[in-house]
């Protein structure tokens, strides 16, 4: 037997089983887990909330400008109309907005109505957040029908400066388009 070592005995092997964690070690763990949980959690379902608002804002805000730029780049009126009842935006081509043939040999392509192509997706550019996992929430008011022209102004027959407010539990967006200069804005 070499000197400084000793044969294991069974109070060796109990001390070292003695190293681990009690029940009530375990507890106060869980204790402080749940404590940080009930902190942490409202905050982040808040912040998805909100991310969930600011994403459907960003797309009503990004249709407006796309009916903008279309009318600017094609020469004609193109329309952004928003219906709050039925849940749904779409973008259109003023010049076939009453017409209920596709038009799709024209440049850009539209279906009934004049419904314009989202060229992105390569889907007809209606939006509905009822079929929009995100947004199924999301609430938006009042109905507004906004038409852009080329020059860049754009009009409400209702309303000079159309204001489209945006709302998912008790937080809103204002979107606000500015009839003669077409500038729109998020508040």
């Amino acid at each position: 037997m070499r000197l400084g070592l000793r044969p294991r005995g069974f109070v060796d092997i109990w001390r070292r089983r003695s190293r681990g964690f009690t029940l009530l070690d375990s507890l106060i763990v869980i204790v402080i887990l749940g404590i940080i949980g009930m902190i942490v959690i409202p905050q982040f379902q808040g912040m998805v909330q909100e991310t969930r608002l600011n994403e459907a804002a960003a797309e009503l805000v990004s249709g407006m400008q796309y009916a903008g730029n279309l009318a600017v780049r094609y020469r004609r009126p193109f329309g952004f109309q928003a219906d709050s009842a039925g849940h749904w935006f779409k973008i259109y081509d003023n010049r076939y907005v009453n017409d209920a043939n596709p038009h799709t040999a024209d440049d850009p392509p539209v279906t009934a109505n004049g419904v314009v192509l989202n060229p992105i997706d390569k889907s007809w550019y209606w939006r509905d957040f009822d079929d929009m996992e995100n947004y199924r929430a999301v609430t938006f008011a009042p109905d507004v029908q906004i038409v852009f022209y080329p020059d860049g102004h754009s009009t409400d027959p209702a309303l000079p400066n159309p204001t489209v407010i945006v709302s998912l539990g008790g937080s809103q967006r204002t979107i606000k388009v500015d009839g003669a200069t077409g500038r729109i804005s998020v508040q």
